[in-house]
């Protein structure tokens, strides 16, 4: 895939025809830096016009996209596998089942998702969930919303309010401020489970896990401003999160 340089690049990259033939973590990880570059500093979901409008800034997205064969998941049932394909199946089959178009907003059990293009016949389907937004109404007020079922619920009850009855869009809008730094880790309850404690490496101060284990979450790294909503730190914070698991991890093991 191409760098992604406007918004037809992005929508273009939402139809995803290169994912239904990969296969390492590699690819998958480069794919998805490039829309993560993209999406926040450039994208946003737009409910409503004019003196009602709402604007949802992305701050953390995690991506999720399942390419594997229905048969290779049901091989594997009540079978003794390699870690190599409990790791694919684990990475990849956790994605929520959709039939979408690019584009498509996607409610499900744990939030909403942009989706990517589904391709039924081969079991391809994903998208990019968002886990937390900045709120903006018409006079520029901003609200810091955390959380994949606060930022869904936000979005749809906006979506009913009085005067609105809106489908929320997804847009091209710039980010309200262009002094930012795009991170990523660890997906959030998915990667950090305890069979995966002894991938993350410390050096120093820094965290990190190898090249070719999943770092699908992306996020515009607050600094001073912080993961803090309505007086209360973000438990999921993606700034922290390698760091708290493998103090867990290592504290568990004592």
């Amino acid at each position: 895939m191409s760098k992604i340089e406007n918004y037809s690049d992005f929508e273009d990259s939402l139809k995803g025809y290169e994912l239904k033939n990969y296969s390492s973590i590699e690819q998958f990880q480069g794919y998805f830096n490039d829309i993560a570059k993209y999406i926040l500093g450039n994208v946003a979901i737009v409910i409503n016009e004019g003196k009602n409008r709402t604007i949802y800034y992305l701050e953390e997205i995690e991506f999720y996209y399942n390419n594997l064969p229905i048969k290779i998941i049901e091989s594997t049932k009540g079978k003794t596998i390699t870690d190599e394909e409990k790791n694919k199946i684990h990475h990849f089959s956790c994605t929520y089942k959709r039939d979408k178009k690019a584009g498509q907003l996607f409610w499900h059990y744990s939030g909403v998702d942009i989706c990517f293009q589904s391709y039924m016949e081969q079991n391809c389907y994903g998208g990019i969930l968002i886990r937390s937004v900045t709120k903006e109404d018409t006079d520029k007020n901003r609200e810091l919303i955390t959380g994949p079922l606060r930022c869904a619920n936000e979005i749809m009850n906006q979506c009913v309010e009085k005067e609105n009855n809106s489908i929320p869009r997804v847009m091209e809008v710039p980010r309200y401020d262009n002094h930012y730094e795009i991170r990523s880790t660890i997906r959030q309850g998915i990667e950090n489970t305890k069979r995966y404690g002894d991938i993350i490496i410390k050096n120093g101060n820094e965290y990190d896990v190898p090249h070719d284990f999943p770092r699908f979450c992306y996020y515009a790294e607050r600094g001073e401003e912080g993961w803090y909503t309505k007086g209360k730190k973000y438990s999921a914070n993606p700034e922290i999160r390698l760091k708290d698991f493998y103090n867990t991890i290592k504290n568990e093991k004592k």
